[in-house]
């Protein structure tokens, strides 16, 4: 039950996105070894409520999707929003603006799978 809370609470601060998944991913995966596995719809949500209010354009962009993204379809959002912010926070470039045109995009939903 504490892997279960910490992952609950797990909060991305100031961590990068990269670690800030590696951290969800190896709580999910010893959760998974210990017989608790986290479902993926669940591992979305927690990873979402951990993002912090600088996400939360990005939270309603997906909230209001028609499909929610699985996981791996999350990482591959979020990473690509935030090498998007790295090229244009020097232009002035906000990052809700950025991370919110990227969840816009067209993407096909594929079955689960594996981080």
């Amino acid at each position: 039950m504490q892997l279960k809370q910490e992952l609950h609470n797990l909060q991305k601060n100031k961590m990068n996105i990269n670690d800030y998944f590696t951290k969800v991913k190896n709580l999910a995966d010893a959760l998974a070894s210990i017989g608790a596995p986290v479902d993926d719809e669940d591992l979305v949500a927690m990873t979402l409520n951990g993002l912090g209010k600088d996400y939360s354009q990005f939270r309603t962009s997906i909230a209001i999707q028609e499909t929610f993204p699985n996981f791996q379809d999350l990482i591959t959002l979020l990473i690509s929003g935030e090498m998007r912010i790295v090229g244009t926070s020097s232009n002035g470039g906000s990052q809700e603006s950025v991370f919110y045109s990227n969840t816009n995009r067209g993407r096909g939903r594929g079955g689960k799978t594996s981080f």
